[in-house]
């Protein structure tokens, strides 16, 4: 007969249980951890800066709670901010500039999650679709159409974009507010900084957009194409759309001050990355820069070389292994 636990034992487990518990419970404190204001005991949530009191310390289950209720609520700002800055692009950026700061996220705030997201698309880019078998098609027609049969200046190049591109999206948004400030100089409402909002919104919704689709159709070589080739247009439509939503324009009004915009960006552009190339080649930069292109083209080069060797002795004993076993069937 099996022997019943004794009443020690069960006292045992339940005071591990009961230690256990403590382990995880908080100690209650009778000020909020945020903003250090007095909270009463009965209170879930801190009267002045409306944070949540936390009872138990953190474990799975609540992180998965708190994730939740930050980006997948339908009443979370950042799905808010996403919706309506398709919908009413004017009542975000409007409601921003006249002061309005909880209903929607705040610009540089959308704009740091647009960066964030931008990155680790990517990553996910870098890592799986420049890997690809269609891009190295892609590459080497690109790179043929150039009469240039070394298709790793094209990677090194995006490898370039890549690892600067929050400094050049980061720079990009003040570029956009002196020729927007330039192309609507009679329209007095939005000043400079106002105009740096605008961008931000606009700028930081299609990253988001864009990067998202990414990362859904990442595993196919045809759609990042296809994406690559809408990354051209939508930025233009949705542009147009904000303008003719904030600024009230007709739709012929918008598109003529859409093509002013892209008329004075473009020789800007030029003269900017003019200007950077010359820092770059008065401080020596530019040399290192060709020379570590060069540099990193060669060792994909023989990267290649030897990866190609590799597959050539691979094929050669496969070879050798179907002689063996014909001459082995043969002689059976």
């Amino acid at each position: 007969m099996s022997k019943k636990p004794s009443d020690n034992s069960k006292i045992d487990k339940k005071s591990n249980k009961l230690t256990k518990k403590s382990r995880d419970v908080h100690v209650v404190s009778d000020h909020c951890k945020n903003c250090g204001t007095p909270v009463q005991l009965d209170q879930g949530f801190c009267s002045h800066c409306g944070a949540k009191r936390m009872y138990n310390r953190l474990n799975t289950r609540n992180l998965l709670e708190d994730f939740t209720e930050r980006f997948l609520n339908i009443e979370n700002v950042f799905l808010k901010t996403f919706i309506v800055l398709f919908t009413a692009p004017e009542d975000v950026i409007h409601g921003y500039v006249e002061g309005l700061r909880k209903r929607y996220m705040s610009a540089f705030g959308y704009f740091a999650v647009a960066l964030t997201i931008t990155s680790v698309y990517t990553f996910f880019f870098r890592n799986w679709f420049i890997d690809s078998e269609s891009f190295s098609e892609f590459s080497n027609g690109f790179a043929s159409g150039f009469k240039s049969p070394d298709t790793t200046v094209l990677n090194d190049y995006l490898d370039f974009v890549f690892d600067y591109q929050s400094l050049f999206s980061f720079l990009c948004i003040p570029l956009y507010a002196v020729i927007s400030k330039l192309v609507f100089w009679n329209y007095k409402q939005y000043n400079f900084i106002e105009h740096v909002v605008i961008y931000l919104y606009t700028y930081s919704q299609v990253q988001i957009l864009m990067s998202v689709l990414g990362m859904l159709f990442i595993w196919s070589d045809i759609a990042q194409v296809i994406l690559g080739v809408v990354t051209i247009a939508f930025p233009i439509i949705y542009t147009i759309y904000v303008l003719y939503r904030i600024f009230d324009l007709t739709i012929e009004k918008a598109i003529l001050k859409t093509i002013l915009f892209l008329a004075i960006l473009l020789p800007l552009s030029c003269l900017f990355m003019s200007a950077v190339g010359g820092i770059m080649y008065t401080t020596g930069m530019l040399d290192e820069f060709v020379a570590d292109v060069k540099q990193q083209s060669e060792i994909a080069r023989a990267a290649r070389e030897a990866a190609a060797k590799a597959k050539d002795s691979i094929r050669r004993v496969d070879s050798v292994k179907a002689a063996v076993q014909i001459v082995k069937d043969t002689l059976n």
